[in-house]
Parts: C-alpha cells; structure tokens; sequence
C-alpha cells in the first residue's frame, strides 16, 4: 500500500473550492510546485504538512492518508478472518466479525455485502427487515457485483417472506443470458473469460435441473429425475474430459448421491449401490483436494484453489451426504444390506 497524497491533496483542494495557486501563495512557493505534487511527481517537503493541514482545517495523516492506509489494512484483515470463518462454515462467528467492522466502518460495502450475506444465512426471515435496507443502500453501489448481490439477496429475501411477485420483480432485474464481454473482450482476457464461462455453466445445469425438478407441476417420475440427474453428470464430464473436475468433485459426489435415490425409488438396488460407490469416489478425491490447474481444452489454465469457496455449515460435505443416508426415507429399502455399511464407513473417513 502507497501513500496517497497527490490524491488527497487535489481532493482536499476541491472540496474546499480552491486552486493551486490559493495554496502555493498560502505556503510561499510556486503554482508548479503544487503542480508536481498533485500528478504525483514529487511530495512536498515534511517541514510543510503542518501548514499543508492547517490551511485545509485537518490533521497531516488527513494529508498523507494514513488513515486510508489503516481503512485497508483493516478491511484486508477483515476479508482474510472472513474467509477462513466461512470456508470453517462457522457462520455465526462470521456474523459476529461483520457486526464488529459494521461498527467500526458502517458504510463501507465490503463490510455491509458481507453483513448482508451472513444475515441471511443465519435467518433470512427474522432479519429480512435489516437485509432490505442493507440491499438497497448497494443497490446503488458502483460495483456491479455489490448491485447483483443486493438484487440477489432482495428476491430470496422476499421468497423466504412468501411475497412471490416481489421476489419475481428483483429477479426480473438480472439480465439472463446477456453476455456482452464475450462481444467485446479480446485476446487472453476473451480466453480468459470463456473459459470461466465453461468452468461453471455445469453447475447452473445442476441448480436449474434441481429445481426444476423440485416442482410438482413439471410431473417428473423417478426414472425421469433419473435421467436429468445422469445428463448432467455425462456433461460435467463433457466439459472436463480430463477427469480434472478439482473443486466441482463435491457436486458430482451429491450429484450420484440423487442418482442413487432415483435408482431406489425404481427398485434398482444394485445400480443404487454403484452410485453410491462412485460418490464416495467423488469424495475422496474431494477430500485431497487443495488446488488445481485445469488441463481440459474448454477450461485449460484456469486455476482454483479450496480456499476460494466456503462451507454453508460447520459439517462437512461428507458428514452431510452421510447423515443423508439414514435420514432419507428412499434409502430405507437399503439399510438391510452389508453394501451399505462399507459406503458410511468411506464417508466416516472423510468426516
């Protein structure tokens, strides 16, 4: 991190309304002087912050930027204490660290989309009132992605209250299929940027796929949920022909754990099994994984690491799918069978 004084100096220098040459007269030097400090190509001599911040009515580290300095060194703190909580998924503490820097900070929106966030996966309900207000404040954010977040977070906020048409209207807001980069990017940063759009189109597959089928009204039966279930694993693997699947391992895993319901919802118990099998394959490699640089042609060079994404919970994806297991009522035709003891003792591993 620099010190900013040829921007806080021109800042200053406009919010009070004045020129260069008001300061250079103030200080006894030459308009060029000023001059050269405000581009950047020189700082003005220590023996002169004093009357520097005394003409602007403010401390020299007001000058030199030093509680700037301190802002980032705290928010880059922030972001770091963040991410370790949330990859822990300790939601609660994370929470608890976002109150903190609200306090300390209360309009800056690293802090109120990070607030925002934790508010809501803590209890989207009983605090849908302050997740609102904090929406609409980065509603008007120049950042686009604090905009989509606050949009984001406005129609599952007012989905979770039962305002349907309301959360229809937010959602209405987020243009779909609107890929102007792709138009307009060149070189490695097109490149680049496809390659990120291949790297997650699977996972949009599989929400899409989910919940749609979530819905009555689409009719679907178990060997039609079956069937989407198993194209959209046949496509993760289109997209990653080299098995370099890294982080996406978790959702294959949960992937051939659905599969697995469908096959038992149909009475195939040995295909059910297989896919069982194939999931705790999926979770192993997910449980050695740290970091990755893809090698398959559609997303060759993209790099991702763990830390880059977090836990909604405290217990793992394997403790998860594991306790599945017992409590999904699909799965009870086969709790009599020995296979299915070997399976929760893979997952127990992993836990």
């Amino acid at each position: 991190m620099k010190l900013k004084i040829s921007e806080n100096l021109k800042r200053l220098r406009k919010e009070r309304g004045n020129t260069q040459e008001d300061l250079a007269n103030h200080l006894g030097i030459s308009v060029q002087a000023v001059s050269k400090w405000e581009r950047g190509d020189g700082f003005p001599d220590i023996t002169l912050l004093p009357y520097i911040a005394s003409y602007y009515e403010v401390t020299t580290d007001d000058v030199l930027g030093c509680n700037d300095l301190r802002k980032q060194e705290d928010l880059a703190e922030f972001e770091e204490k963040a991410q370790v909580l949330i990859n822990k998924g300790k939601r609660k503490e994370r929470l608890a660290l976002c109150r903190d820097m609200q306090k300390k900070y209360p309009h800056e929106e690293i802090v109120l989309d990070n607030l925002m966030h934790d508010l809501f996966s803590t209890g989207a309900t009983k605090n849908s009132e302050e997740i609102i207000r904090i929406a609409n404040m980065l509603l008007k954010s120049d950042s686009l992605e604090y905009r989509y977040d606050a949009i984001q977070m406005l129609a599952f906020t007012y989905l979770k209250l039962g305002d349907d048409e309301k959360a229809v209207e937010y959602a209405k807001m987020v243009p779909c299929n609107k890929d102007l980069l792709s138009t307009v990017l060149k070189g490695k940063d097109l490149v680049e940027h496809c390659r990120w759009y291949f790297w997650s189109v699977c996972d949009t597959m599989l929400r899409l796929s989910h919940n749609m089928m979530q819905c009555p009204e689409a009719g679907y039966t178990a060997e039609d949920r079956h069937s989407i279930r198993e194209t959209v694993y046949k496509f993760f693997h289109l997209i990653f022909p080299d098995g370099d699947f890294g982080w996406w391992e978790n959702r294959l895993g949960k992937l051939c754990r659905d599969m697995a319901i469908s096959s038992s919802e149909m009475g195939k118990t040995d295909q059910a099994f297989d896919e069982l099998a194939t999931m705790c394959d999926h979770m192993e490699k997910y449980h050695r994984f740290k970091k990755i640089e893809h090698t398959s042609p559609l997303v060759r060079g993209l790099r991702y690491d763990a830390s880059q994404s977090g836990s909604s919970t405290e217990r793992s994806i394997a403790c998860e799918l594991l306790y599945s297991l017992d409590e999904i009522s699909h799965f009870k035709c086969l709790h009599s069978d020995e296979r299915l003891e070997t399976i929760k003792n893979r997952l127990r591993v992993l836990g």
